[in-house]
């Protein structure tokens, strides 16, 4: 069963109740890794190089660019909390769920050093990384329906 379908415009939200509170548990772990220096090992992602080559400017570039990363980040989260129990999410909002979703991704993809998408992960519930893991695979495939979602006619 599809969890987000679009239906005139709008978009259909079908979650369990307890997958909404996951997705505000998350958010809120989410919130709290953003407010850690963006140089931490956690959060690189989400402030990626522009200039790797090139110390000075690159510290141009994220002295212009994060308060504007971090900002937006921030409105995801607080859009997404504000309709994680809505059953019909807008174009903006649906957006806000990407965005902020993708970010969990990056965060969680860092941690298990997953380089690429394509890398296979495979789930094990005696590795210590399960729960990252079994994340990771639910929110790319949440992002995939989102995505879905929005190209569809």
């Amino acid at each position: 069963m599809r969890r987000i379908d679009k239906r005139q415009g709008k978009f259909l939200l079908t979650m369990e109740p307890q997958e909404r509170e996951l997705i505000r548990q998350l958010l809120d772990e989410l919130r709290e890794l953003l407010a850690l220096s963006p140089d931490d090992p956690r959060v690189r992602r989400l402030y990626p190089s522009a200039y790797a080559e090139d110390v000075e400017l690159e510290n141009e570039y994220r002295s212009l660019t994060r308060d504007e990363l971090h900002s937006g980040r921030l409105a995801s989260i607080d859009a997404v909390e504000a309709t994680v129990d809505a059953e019909l999410l807008d174009l903006d909002q649906l957006t806000a769920w990407m965005q902020a979703v993708n970010s969990l991704r990056l965060v969680l993809g860092t941690m298990l050093d997953i380089n690429d998408d394509d890398d296979e992960l495979s789930f094990n519930p005696e590795d210590p990384n399960a729960r990252t893991v079994a994340l990771y695979g639910y929110l790319g495939g949440l992002l995939d329906e989102i995505v879905d979602a929005q190209l569809s006619d």
